[in-house]
């Protein structure tokens, strides 16, 4: 004797054309469902921004004079205790200041002479490098052209 299984395969198969008709539905459910969008990469602050926040009369170029007036204002806004040095509670503060500002582009205050203060040359010592570096033809200042290097046409023959 001979034993079908052919009603349990064909009600097998309606189950699984009915679950089959299901999937498109499930699909733009979960698609439908919001997640909170990924959370945007830190911006990337350019070198140049460390200078163009020195350039005091807003006319885009950065004179030796501007940043230096500058510096002296951020350090002594920065010497709470007007010792003529930053003590490392000081330096702490600044370096968590320049981080949550520009984190791309901060550059930490280092006791370079180990003296346990930083004073106002080690505290200029990053902005005065990066003003001689971006300074291409040496005139104490740094305008547009030089702010943006990749910009500057080829000179005509």
């Amino acid at each position: 004797m001979c034993i079908s299984n052919a009603p349990w395969r064909a009600a097998e198969t309606r189950a699984s054309r009915r679950l089959a008709s299901y999937w498109p539905a499930l699909l733009v459910c979960a698609c439908a469902v919001s997640s909170p969008p990924p959370k945007a990469p830190a911006e990337f602050h350019p070198p140049r921004a460390i200078l163009e926040a020195y350039d005091a009369n807003h006319d885009g170029v950065v004179t030796r004079g501007e940043l230096e007036q500058g510096l002296r204002v951020e350090f002594t806004k920065a010497d709470a205790r007007h010792t003529a040095c930053l003590d490392a509670e000081e330096a702490r503060a600044v370096n968590e200041q320049r981080w949550a500002q520009d984190q791309s582009t901060a550059s930490p205050l280092v006791d370079f002479k180990g003296n346990g203060c930083i004073d106002f040359d080690e505290f200029a010592a990053t902005a005065r490098s990066l003003f001689e570096q971006m300074d291409g033809n040496g005139d104490g200042k740094i305008t547009s052209d030089e702010f943006q290097p990749h910009k500057r046409s080829a000179p005509t023959p």
